[in-house]
């Protein structure tokens, strides 16, 4: 080949080389965009899935705490500390309970919380690309807790009271929240045995008590471990002054009794399964008065023209209540309107005639309990409570969907 032949074929090659330059460093330029904008939506999405996380769990702890009324802002206040604020920044943030898919749609303790962004993108616009959304979920649940019996009283002597010889045995914790240096008094050689016993404040045991085992002093305060059920709503009324005497045999149905229900002189009464909404008067129950009920929740509540009533249950009665196993109110057998400050004492005087499969919650009251026969499970929360008589509460809850309506920490489950 001669020079200029040579010359020639080294211009072709040296035309190519640019040639293929001109094309392949858009397309490097644009793998490297890809790589660098790919990169940069991963931390987008490490970050908001740490909010994500963050929101779920304080939403859950809010929800256990104080119940619902702020869950939102407290779960959108936690995604804000870690950078994601609601309305901001193409940032969109949605919170419910119970969470509308997965696994916990029926656990009224479960918060799902979702977070989507429109996020800017830099080198991907040579290929028509502006924004990418990115989009986390969450959701977190309140486990098992290790308690069935609280008292949340915050500062009370003998917030928890025993004497006279009585006995309980819980076959779970007790959880006392009073700070007086006397929170727990047990005296007269009453005898208790549980799982654990913990007290905020102290406790004093004479007269040949017993408590076993040793409680465990000056602990956190746990707050009121069903404050996040809601209430059901409270329509116009069904019955009124409802009563049952003379060896009557009746059944009732769900609805809002005003005037409470009132049975006794060896009356018979079977309960359908449902709600019994109590407006003013309460429920008693004595003279040899039989009562069953199985899925069943009484509300207890007051208004205007129906002032609150308690709960007694006395004079040789016979009782066998459960309460649903699920839905909002599964394992909830008495719920006292935690709006209502200070009302009237309820007294739960049993025998080896009555046993209740559910949570006794009364919360802004007092609660006297003299026990029963051994039921699956026994829930108590009171503001305090006295006990007398022989008291067994057991804890087996194989028969609700979700398992104890107390739940212990938060935790992350979807």
């Amino acid at each position: 080949m001669s020079g200029t032949g040579r010359i020639r074929s080294k211009r072709r090659a040296s035309g190519f080389v640019l040639v293929t330059m001109v094309v392949a460093i858009p397309l490097l330029l644009a793998c490297v965009g890809l790589a660098v904008d790919t990169g940069y939506l991963h931390l987008v999405k490490s970050r908001m899935q740490t909010a994500a996380d963050a929101a779920a769990l304080g939403g859950v702890q809010e929800n256990a705490q104080s119940g619902s009324a702020n869950l939102v802002a407290a779960a959108k206040g936690d995604a804000a500390l870690n950078g994601f604020t609601d309305a901001q920044n193409g940032v969109t943030i949605t919170v419910n309970r119970p969470p509308t898919s997965g696994f916990y749609t029926a656990d009224a303790s479960a918060v799902e919380v979702l977070i989507s962004q429109n996020v800017k993108i830099l080198f991907m616009s040579v290929l028509g690309f502006t924004s990418v959304t990115v989009t986390s979920r969450s959701v977190a649940h309140q486990g098992p807790g290790t308690n069935c019996l609280y008292t949340l009283e915050p500062s009370a002597s003998s917030a928890f009271s025993i004497s006279g010889g009585a006995t309980l045995a819980v076959g779970c914790g007790i959880m006392v929240n009073s700070s007086s240096a006397t929170a727990l008094t047990a005296t007269g050689g009453a005898r208790v045995t549980a799982t654990a016993i913990n007290v905020v404040g102290g406790y004093s045991s004479g007269g040949g008590a017993s408590l076993s085992p040793t409680p465990v002093t000056h602990v956190a305060n746990n707050g009121d471990p069903l404050a996040y059920v809601t209430p059901p709503a409270v329509g116009a009324c069904w019955q009124n002054n409802w009563t049952a005497s003379n060896g009557v045999t009746k059944a009732i149905t769900q609805g809002v009794y005003c005037g409470g229900i009132t049975m006794n002189g060896g009356s018979t009464v079977t309960m359908s399964p449902g709600t019994y909404i109590l407006l003013g008067g309460g429920l008693h129950v004595s003279n040899g008065a039989r009562l069953t009920g199985t899925g069943v929740t009484f509300y207890i509540t007051g208004g205007t023209g129906h002032p609150y009533g308690p709960v007694t249950l006395i004079g040789g009665t016979t009782l066998h209540l459960s309460a649903p196993t699920s839905g909002p109110l599964a394992g909830i057998l008495f719920f006292q309107d935690r709006s209502i400050a200070s009302p009237a004492a309820s007294a739960f005087a049993g025998g080896t005639t009555i046993t209740f499969d559910g949570a006794l919650y009364f919360p802004t009251s007092l609660l006297s309990y003299t026990g029963g026969a051994s039921s699956h499970y026994t829930i108590l929360v009171s503001k305090t409570v006295i006990f007398s008589g022989g008291i067994t509460m057991n804890a087996d809850y194989s028969s609700l969907v979700s398992g104890s309506p107390v739940k212990g920490t938060a935790a992350l489950s979807e």
